[in-house]
């Protein structure tokens, strides 16, 4: 199969003490690469931490002064797993090459003098590795977004059917149950029987109060089922101000919260207006914000623009709490219906989902950030038209397209 590649979007790293093999090096390639070159591997290095994102290939001399070309290789091994190494060297210190090589530290060697015929194929050929690597990171990254978007949408749509069996057996059963819990309340005991009646009336009144708790509680988890099931709206037809409905939401958030934390929402920029569902909008930031805010927790919010979801112009917001970093489990509960929060046993995860669903039903996004400069917290993409939102195919084509792309990388790695 042919693929057509730009092997000058990504830049090739030469490291080499002496100056003439650097400016010869650059001279025979830099009308098929994006060359950079370094002299040591200290100056490498310092090279990687500011251009690194545009480095495909790391080719090194062995011999330096100082640190080996093997101990940059090393490192990037750790560093940046899929930058492509290659390591050059004489003949007469081919082992140090060698032992590389099976140790996983590089690519290919290269023997000097090197032919620049030879070295152009082989720098073609990894800088093919990388870019089809990458590719496939991409393809895999795209495919399990996609899954865990699936995910979370079943585990809606299986609510949807919970709630309506719950929203009528469970509810005639609970009421029963507080009937039956009035009949028998202590201060009702007392009127109709004597106080000797009853050896243990401290222990009655505590049993009475458990059970009391665990039925209202009960009720309140079928409301929030309920509440989870948002009806998708596909028309978008209000012409909002986000701004306006962010503020809207943390009203609501901090009059709905025991001990409300300062909201504060950064919206010194202008934005354009958003075809939204307002409603179903202004409860997704009331959730969000609540999530956040209870016990006293700051919650701080900021927008920006210029960014794109599902291949549509969208407008992004940021809301950020206080604390220390979510941990992968906790962050992983966030969307589990009947999950409770650590700090907070009377929250589960059954509110997220329904941010979820609204975000996504706008042709949106909603992603969850573990740690600072944007978390614990939320992002939250909304397209400025959710009917342009383009979501990826989830089936058969995408899955062809990885395992076409895994082929490719096969037969370059051999």
């Amino acid at each position: 199969m042919s693929v057509g590649y730009d092997y000058r979007k990504f830049a090739v790293l030469y490291v080499d003490d002496e100056e003439q093999a650097l400016k010869y090096f650059r001279k025979a390639l830099e009308t098929d690469f994006d060359i950079l070159v370094a002299s040591s591997v200290d100056d490498a290095v310092a090279l990687l931490e500011r251009e690194g994102d545009r480095v495909g290939v790391v080719m090194t001399d062995q011999r330096m002064p100082g640190k080996k070309g093997v101990d940059l290789l090393g490192a990037l091994r750790q560093s940046r797993p899929t930058v492509v190494r290659i390591l050059t060297t004489a003949y007469s210190d081919i082992e140090s090459a060698i032992e590389a090589v099976n140790s996983g530290a590089i690519y290919k060697y290269v023997v000097k003098p090197w032919n620049p015929r030879d070295l152009r194929g082989t720098l073609l050929r990894a800088m093919e590795f990388f870019l089809v690597q990458r590719e496939r990171n991409l393809l895999f990254r795209e495919k399990m977004s996609v899954l865990q978007r699936l995910i979370i949408l079943d585990r809606v749509r299986s609510l949807a059917a919970l709630a309506a069996g719950l929203s009528h057996h469970v509810r005639n059963s609970m009421s029963a149950l507080k009937f039956f819990l009035d009949e028998v309340a202590p201060d009702r005991l007392r009127e109709a029987a004597p106080p000797e009646a009853f050896k243990d009336m401290h222990l009655i009144e505590n049993l009475h109060s458990m059970a009391t708790l665990e039925s209202e509680k009960i009720l309140r988890m079928v409301e929030k089922v309920a509440q989870t099931v948002v009806e998708p709206s596909y028309r978008f037809a209000d012409d909002a101000d986000l701004v306006q409905l962010i503020r809207s939401g943390a009203d609501r958030a901090v009059a709905g919260v025991t001990r409300p934390g300062k909201v504060t929402v950064d919206a010194s920029a202008s934005f354009p207006r958003i075809k939204v569902d307002a409603a179903m909008v202004t409860r997704l930031f009331e959730i969000l914000i609540s999530r956040l805010g209870r016990g006293g927790g700051a919650v701080a919010i900021g927008m920006s623009n210029g960014v794109t979801v599902w291949e549509t112009p969208c407008i992004q917001v940021f809301v950020t709490g206080e604390g220390q970093p979510w941990t992968q489990e906790e962050s992983a509960a966030l969307f589990t219906p009947f999950a409770y929060a650590k700090d907070d046993p009377s929250e589960t995860g059954l509110d997220l989902l329904a941010a979820f669903f609204i975000a996504y039903h706008h042709g949106g996004d909603l992603i969850v950030h573990r740690a600072a400069p944007n978390g614990p917290g939320f992002e939250v993409r909304l397209p400025f038209s959710p009917e342009a939102a383009r979501r990826p195919e989830s089936g058969v084509g995408l899955l062809e397209s990885v395992l076409t792309r895994f082929d490719v990388w096969d037969s370059l790695a051999e």
